[in-house]
């Protein structure tokens, strides 16, 4: 495992200048012309987190971390950023990952992914990664890097819900919103290489 860290950590550091992101990515323009918004069953679950009037005046869901699951943090994230309409901070569609990295999907591509971990560990430079399992058993590398983990921290220590409890036992579900880097990462076994996505916000839970 420390093999894979430290050939893949470097990965992520190409958007140390994105900072400001995290602070935008649940904001979406004209998410209301959406076609593909939840249903109101799945907002009527999620009814618990707070909102706020974005830019347009359209409400959002503006503290991502009382999500009290990766399911209800994704439809959160579907509301602000709906998958069919351009929006954030880089202008772009939010793809969503569960079962597949997306043929095509271009590098520096905006996703939200899913994942099981199968193996996570902290870096000596403060960052994280991950070897992820999607839903169709595919394999996912996530790497986080010190300046977006301790932006997390300290929005927690501002009395922000905690997003990371329990972040590199396996068998957990991490979800987290990143940009997709290319089939640039290492697989576990050290053999092959497996979609990398350098993460700006995550959590951990058990569902």
């Amino acid at each position: 495992m420390r093999n894979l860290i430290l050939r893949s950590a470097g990965a992520a550091l190409v958007l140390t200048a994105l900072l400001t992101g995290c602070d935008k990515l649940g904001l979406g323009g004209e998410s209301a012309q959406s076609k593909e918004l939840p249903t109101p069953r799945e907002l009527k679950a999620i009814r618990y987190m707070s909102q706020a009037k974005g830019p347009d005046g359209r409400p959002v869901y503006d503290h991502l971390e009382q999500a009290k699951s990766c399911h209800d943090l994704g439809i959160a994230m579907r509301w602000n950023r709906p998958p069919d309409v351009k929006a954030g901070p880089f202008n772009g569609k939010m793809t969503y990952v569960l079962s597949g990295v997306p043929g095509g999907l271009s590098k520096n591509a905006e996703v939200f992914i899913t994942g099981v971990i199968k193996a996570g560990r902290s870096l000596s430079s403060g960052g994280s990664v991950w070897s992820l399992r999607l839903k169709d058993g595919g394999e996912v590398q996530a790497v986080e890097t010190a300046e977006y983990a301790q932006k997390q921290d300290e929005a927690q220590q501002a009395g922000g819900h905690a997003t990371m409890l329990h972040p590199y036992t396996p068998g957990r579900l991490l979800c987290a919103y990143g940009i997709y880097q290319g089939p640039i990462g290492m697989a576990l076994d050290q053999k092959r290489r497996v979609p990398l996505v350098s993460v700006l916000f995550a959590m951990d839970r058990l569902r």
